[in-house]
């Protein structure tokens, strides 16, 4: 029997999850309820509650003396893969899952220093143990925490600059299912007869589940990010922040495990053994020291890529701000990815070959009152990953977004923000199948179309003294 793709596929999912949230598809940039409701936009005027640490650093001068914020947002993500052979359609499983947030900050005229922690990539596929797609990828979470420390200077009255570490600490879980059809008969003769020789080929049907691997890693890295405010008048000011690229080493271990086929071989079987002999029996050596599936270790090295974000924010009245963010994710640095296996005959490099991503953010802020404000945004967004790498893993594409905010003021020093973000994603066309190590992706797997929304609900809570 020869080793299963599964492996490689497990591997490529490990690194390629981590690094497709940065793009979109698992990406969280909703870590402030105040900049949540303004769609986004917070680079050229970030929210005075801390979130500048993750929006633009340069923004921990907005207050001065202590501020200290924490929140969660709550993402119902929904959707789902329809065939285009039989048109039936599987949803995802609905699970709503919490990002939380937190931010400290310390400022003075010229100076401040801060703190913060949030999960910028904590999503997850999940999809019923039955969907088509399960040997792609049916199960999976990733998690990567941020931990921030940032400094800002303001070297001119009307310029401020900012910068930071951040330490990434990455979690990972990915499963799936092997097809049995798909795997070389372990039987020495009937492989010189019939080199090559697969269980299909003997007459077991595509899609036979006979193990479920699943796979746990984790890395951890250190990067940057830099930002700069500049006050052009009054009324107008812009912004604009950088996030270095950072290389990341995922290390982890494939558990794998069996799934009974319930298949008994017929009389005058190719294999020579017994009328009424377990299939499974036959294919248990498989999952024995030696074989292709026993656990081992793995790991994958990639680049989370360089970001841009750049914006103007401009004051119409001395109630209503309008603001305007664009955003560049070099994605072109994803275009291979090397995977190495505790087994060396197992490493591979996979074809990637992602694009670059551009957004748009669009807000106001309307203080209605001392005590009051409401907020609004659009957000635009392009894809990542290219028609032929379309899977069960990131079933990502372009999106719209639209968000309402409320902000209010219980003292001079307790406020509260919530927001609420609607995520619709242009229907993609993709594949339930993986391509084999080693070959360029086409579009000759694609087979139906993957759906994707979701309902996005924050709340932060900020005290400044």
């Amino acid at each position: 029997m020869r080793p299963s793709p599964l492996l490689c596929a497990l591997a490529i999912g490990l690194a390629a999850s981590a690094d497709t949230a940065d793009a979109q598809g698992f990406q969280v940039n909703e870590h402030g309820s105040c900049v949540m409701g303004r769609g986004g936009a917070g680079v050229a005027l970030p929210c005075p509650d801390g979130s500048g640490m993750f929006y633009n650093p340069a923004g921990l001068l907005t207050r001065r003396g202590w501020t200290i914020s924490a929140g969660v947002t709550a993402i119902d993500a929904f959707g789902g893969f329809s065939e285009d052979l039989t048109g039936n359609k599987t949803d995802l499983v609905n699970n709503v899952v919490p990002v939380p947030h937190f931010y400290a900050t310390y400022g003075r005229e010229k100076f401040a220093v801060g703190f913060g922690l949030f999960v910028p990539y904590g999503l997850g596929t999940e999809w019923p143990s039955t969907f088509a797609g399960r040997f792609a990828g049916w199960d999976n979470n990733l998690s990567n925490i941020y931990l921030q420390p940032t400094l800002a200077f303001k070297p001119h009255s009307r310029v401020t600059v900012g910068a930071g570490l951040d330490f990434v600490v990455g979690k990972v879980t990915l499963t799936q299912r092997v097809d049995l059809s798909e795997q070389l008969v372990p039987d020495p003769a009937l492989q010189q007869a019939i080199p090559g020789a697969t269980f299909g080929m003997l007459g077991i049907a595509s899609g036979t589940d006979f193990a479920n691997g699943q796979l746990n890693g984790s890395g951890t890295a250190v990067g940057g990010h830099f930002g700069v405010l500049v006050q052009l008048t009054p009324r107008v000011s812009c912004g604009a922040k950088c996030v270095a690229r950072v290389g990341i080493r995922y290390e982890g271990d494939v558990d794998f495990e069996p799934v009974a086929t319930g298949i008994r071989l017929p009389a005058g079987n190719p294999l020579g053994v017994p009328a009424g002999t377990p299939l499974d029996s036959v294919v248990a050596g498989a999952f024995a020291p030696g074989g292709p599936l026993v656990d081992q270790d793995v790991s994958a090295s990639t680049t989370m890529p360089d970001q841009l974000t750049v914006g103007f924010a401009v004051q119409v009245t001395r109630a209503v701000t309008l603001l305007a963010d664009y955003n560049w994710v070099n994605w072109s640095v994803f275009d291979t990815l090397p995977v190495t296996f505790e087994n060396p005959a197992l490493s591979s490099r996979t074809v990637e070959s992602y694009q670059d991503t551009h957004g748009l953010r669009l807000g106001f802020d309307w203080a209605a009152s001392s005590k009051f404000a409401v907020r609004g945004g659009y957000i635009y967004h392009t894809a990542a990953a290219p028609a032929e790498v379309v899977t069960p893993l990131l079933p990502e594409g372009k999106r719209n977004e639209f968000t309402v905010g409320l902000g209010y003021a219980f003292s001079s020093v307790l406020r509260a923000d919530v927001a609420y973000q609607y995520l619709s994603q242009q229907n993609r066309r993709g594949r339930v199948r993986e391509f084999p190590s080693g070959v360029t992706p086409d579009l000759s797997l694609n087979t139906g179309l993957y759906e994707f929304k979701a309902h996005l609900l924050g709340i932060t809570l900020t005290a400044g003294f």
